[in-house]
């Protein structure tokens, strides 16, 4: 089947509505505001060389592969690991389209990886799964695709001579990093972060404060690789307990929440903090809210 016939097929239809949900999710990260030390419409946060326009031009840029990779989990009639090797071709060909539209910058490099894997599940579950999912189902395929090449490749990782700065923090303090992530089905996100969200929802909160609270949520139990590249342990620490504090106090749903949160933003601007992990953990979320909400 040409790529012509099959968008017009209902496969390909499903594939770009997966494409549609995954650059949506991608935007309601960024335009959650205000984020310390990230960017959003208020500051670039603790980056220089972004703003919210670069974070639009790559999510637009991105979608076709988005909707590609679901295309192939829907299409491909393969092992988990296979699909997982197509699709990160299919990533690599994505990150040189993300860098020429921000100029040479890294903005989605994380979620190119981690929602690239999300809507290959999601288009293999929806053609195997009678064109319904779970979140149970998402998960599993997930772990299924990913575990056994990443467990492999975290074991060959040669921390003498590390080539990311997940590598370079698996030599320095031993965390796994997104890799670990996946092979863990995404503990943190399925443990905490879908979960806040959903009682946000049922609360009826405002949408901009519930993806707050999900970010602090994150960020005070997630070893975020961002935090560590440009930092140490100990910056981290006190990152998840400022996080921690902030949501014994209600968090973002308290009265003045979001004043605390401006001066956190210039706080963690002039110490150049970013916990860019946890706000890709936080898109990754709303995808799969996203994507349960719609199927």
């Amino acid at each position: 089947m040409s790529k012509s016939q099959f968008a017009e097929s209902a496969a390909g239809s499903i594939a770009a509505e997966i494409g549609r949900i995954a650059w949506k999710a991608l935007m309601e990260e960024v335009y959650t505001t205000p984020k310390p030390g990230l960017v959003d419409f208020y500051s670039n946060g603790a980056h220089k060389d972004m703003d919210i326009r670069t974070f639009e031009r790559s999510a637009d840029a991105l979608r076709e592969y988005f909707t590609y990779m679901a295309e192939q989990g829907y299409s491909l009639l393969c092992t988990p690991q296979e699909l997982f090797s197509a699709i990160r071709k299919t990533g690599m060909t994505a990150e040189k389209a993300m860098y020429k539209a921000t100029d040479g910058v890294n903005t989605h490099k994380g979620l190119i990886f981690t929602v690239g894997i999300f809507c290959a599940a999601a288009g293999r579950c929806l053609r195997e799964k009678a064109k319904r999912l779970s979140l149970r189902d998402l998960i599993q395929t997930e772990r299924e695709m990913v575990t056994e090449i990443l467990t492999k490749e975290i074991s060959c990782i040669n921390t003498n001579n590390p080539g990311s700065h997940g590598e370079v923090n698996l030599k320095n303090y031993g965390t796994l990093g997104i890799r670990g992530e996946a092979i863990s089905g995404y503990a943190t996100v399925v443990k905490y972060a879908i979960p806040t969200i959903r009682s946000g929802i049922k609360e009826q909160k405002e949408w901009n404060s519930i993806k707050l609270q999900t970010l602090f949520v994150l960020m005070s139990k997630v070893e975020d690789s961002n935090v560590l590249s440009r930092h140490d342990p100990g910056i981290l620490l006190e990152v998840q307990k400022e996080a921690a504090d902030f949501l014994k106090k209600g968090g973002a749903y308290a009265e003045g929440a979001v004043e605390k949160l401006y001066a956190m933003d210039q706080a963690y601007i002039s110490r150049n903090i970013s916990s860019g992990g946890c706000a890709d953990l936080l898109a990754t979320a709303i995808f799969l809210i996203f994507l349960l909400e719609r199927w």
